[in-house]
């Protein structure tokens, strides 16, 4: 989800890099985010967990 909110920034801002590398930038802002901002996107990922369970309960991974 984190990556969701912050690829087309990122892409809008460093037109020039693949996709490949907005990941590997992404996931270093990640590992430097503040402990609210990263327990924001913890809690936004249990919820769309939930969600996606309740339309889908036989679903297995």
């Amino acid at each position: 989800l984190y990556r969701k909110d912050r690829h087309a920034t990122m892409k809008q801002e460093n037109s020039h890099l693949s996709n490949n590398d907005i990941s590997i930038s992404l996931g270093k802002k990640w590992n430097s985010e503040s402990p609210a901002v990263r327990q924001k996107y913890t809690e936004l990922a249990k919820i769309h967990k939930e969600r996606l369970l309740m339309m889908y309960p036989n679903y297995r991974y």
